[in-house]
């Protein structure tokens, strides 16, 4: 099965998981909900398309940066008339006086991931060539969250889960150590009998519903050298390794 390496960083990432109206919580690494909706959008997909093809990609995501959450208040429907005011469970609206609403959207800061995407060649392709030319502008989670760096990493690689062993990691390197612990979350078992980590409701499902996965994450440890730091110095290593690493064999 072949595949590309996504990377995705910025500022501010939102990865939403089951949440109410008052308080809007993100998860610290991104959802397959968002993935897919990433790839769709790219795609330039309705919101309603079921994208069985994208159902059947495959994501090893590696924790470049973990950042922190991030609280923002948002308020609604303040200093408005009564009928502009947000509307009541009984469709009527707020008394005068009662129609601001508060609510918490939590956000990622700081964050970085590489993320191995395997699955069927030409689903594979499909999406690693919409990335390149998105129908509609990527965005993190939300909106006002755009990528920061190039999404689409590696195109030709016969092996994506390998290569994040020799991708360039987008942090900065130790002071001292010569080795670093980097954090892999896995959608499927990594290894025979090892036991979920977690599991999470974020696979789309049709009506706009999701059901449950399971999650395993590993730490392994990888040469301290593999730390590129930021911004230009990131991009330079990124070239060289791109340079150096073998292309995926055609026949």
């Amino acid at each position: 099965m072949a595949g590309f390496l996504l990377h995705l960083s910025a500022p501010l990432q939102s990865w939403g998981g089951p949440a109410d109206f008052k308080v809007r919580p993100t998860s610290t690494s991104p959802t397959r909900s968002a993935l897919t909706g990433l790839l769709a959008s790219a795609l330039g997909r309705s919101r309603d398309h079921e994208n069985t093809d994208l159902a059947q990609l495959r994501y090893v995501i590696r924790v470049d940066r973990p950042g922190h959450r991030e609280m923002d208040f948002h308020t609604i429907g303040g200093g408005y008339p009564r009928e502009l005011t947000p509307p009541t469970a009984d469709g009527r609206r707020k008394k005068l006086g009662e129609g601001t609403m508060i609510t918490e959207r939590w956000y990622l800061a700081d964050a970085a991931f590489t993320i191995a995407v395997t699955g069927p060649d030409d689903t594979a392709a499909l999406a690693a060539h919409a990335l390149t030319e998105p129908v509609f502008a990527p965005y993190l989670g939300r909106r006002s969250c755009p990528p920061d760096t190039p999404l689409l990493l590696r195109t030709d690689l016969d092996d994506p889960v390998a290569e994040l062993d020799r991708a360039p990691l987008h942090a900065d390197p130790p002071r001292s150590a010569a080795t670093i612990d980097v954090t892999f979350i896995h959608d499927t078992p990594p290894a025979p009998g090892l036991p979920a980590a977690t599991t999470v409701r974020d696979t789309p499902a049709p009506g706009r519903a999701f059901t449950t996965r399971d999650l395993w994450e590993t730490q392994r440890t990888l040469p301290a050298s593999l730390c590129a730091g930021r911004g230009t110095p990131w991009l330079n290593a990124l070239i060289t390794y791109a340079q150096t690493t073998p292309a995926r064999e055609t026949t």
